[in-house]
């Protein structure tokens, strides 16, 4: 009987030849670090909806590999997606049967997403104007424009288009575990995982004249100031926690600037069609969903305005 453990082996050399390089890492990690310590010895006929339910509540709760409690929903996701990718190799190369799922993802366990209230946003926008170098440059860049931690490292000069008001998002920088078992990362310059991410953001007057100001050669990347240097993802998110310790502010993480300026573009009436085309989802939906995250008080004033003009309070 086969076991999951080399099926998986199997199933990631594959695999290999057919997806990006930091999805293939990705791969290995879940299924190294989550998945096979669970499955590996398993034989595929003893995989049924009950294991992997187990495997889902369990991730869920607790999964994270420093203790500190449960994984996000959508790792857990990703990993039931590969686990049932396995199967359906098995399936398609040996004939065996799969378990039939009920549950394709855990239910209700999205986490709040914090972001920066107005008087905060102006507390960190001021520190940043008063201390100006390419870090916070970066920092307003994705407070005003919604850009990634990965995109705004991959940020050339030459992707600005200062004719037309217009940033190009055509790369991406992540910090992927190398496909292999030693512990070593590699940066990686890459184009975005989908054709949504690809696209022209207009830039506001505020932003346009900070830019202009730092203005370097085309091929000289904007978080570094060199042409060869891409910035580290990691240490600019050090960065970033010190500029809030700096400024007196909670520490929230880097996709909080994400999450901060599609609430205020809801919040001044943006559209969001267009807000979703700005962040680059490929549906209105995940703009709705995921991203827009109103604040209390933009609630209790948007209910404030269905109270009639007839009914006084004294």
């Amino acid at each position: 009987m086969k076991k999951f453990g080399d099926l998986a082996e199997e199933w990631l050399e594959y695999t290999k030849k057919r997806v990006k390089i930091s999805t293939y890492a990705c791969y290995v990690r879940l299924l190294r670090t989550h998945i096979l310590p669970c499955f590996k010895e398993m034989e595929i006929e003893t995989i049924n909806q009950i294991t992997i339910g187990g495997f889902v509540d369990k991730k869920i709760q607790y999964g994270r590999i420093d203790q500190k409690g449960g994984l996000s929903e959508k790792t857990v996701k990703d990993m039931v997606s590969i686990i049932k990718s396995i199967l359906k190799y098995g399936e398609i190369i040996y004939g065996l049967k799969q378990p039939v799922f009920y549950r394709n993802a855990p239910l209700n366990t999205r986490k709040t997403v914090e972001i920066f209230d107005e008087k905060e946003q102006e507390i960190l926008e001021k520190a940043l104007i008063k201390e100006l170098e390419l870090p916070e440059l970066g920092i307003l860049l994705c407070l005003h424009c919604g850009l990634r931690l990965g995109e705004i490292c991959a940020l050339k000069w030459g992707d600005v288009d200062f004719e037309r008001k217009i940033i190009h998002i055509r790369n991406t920088v992540q910090r992927i575990y190398m496909p292999d078992h030693s512990r070593h990362t590699q940066i990686l310059l890459g184009t975005p995982k989908t054709l949504s991410s690809i696209r022209d953001i207009p830039i506001n007057t505020f932003v346009y004249d900070y830019l202009s100001h730092y203005r370097k050669s085309p091929d000289v990347y904007i978080l570094s100031g060199k042409r060869k240097k891409i910035a580290d993802p990691r240490t600019y998110q050090r960065q970033y926690k010190k500029i809030l310790e700096n400024c007196g502010l909670r520490y929230r993480n880097f996709h909080c600037l994400r999450h901060t300026f599609a609430t205020r573009c809801i919040e001044k009436g943006v559209d969001v069609k267009s807000l979703s085309e700005i962040l680059g989802h490929s549906s209105v939906t995940i703009t709705l969903n995921c991203y827009v995250h109103s604040s209390l008080e933009y609630k209790r004033k948007a209910l404030e305005k269905i109270v009639p003009d007839y009914i006084h309070i004294s």
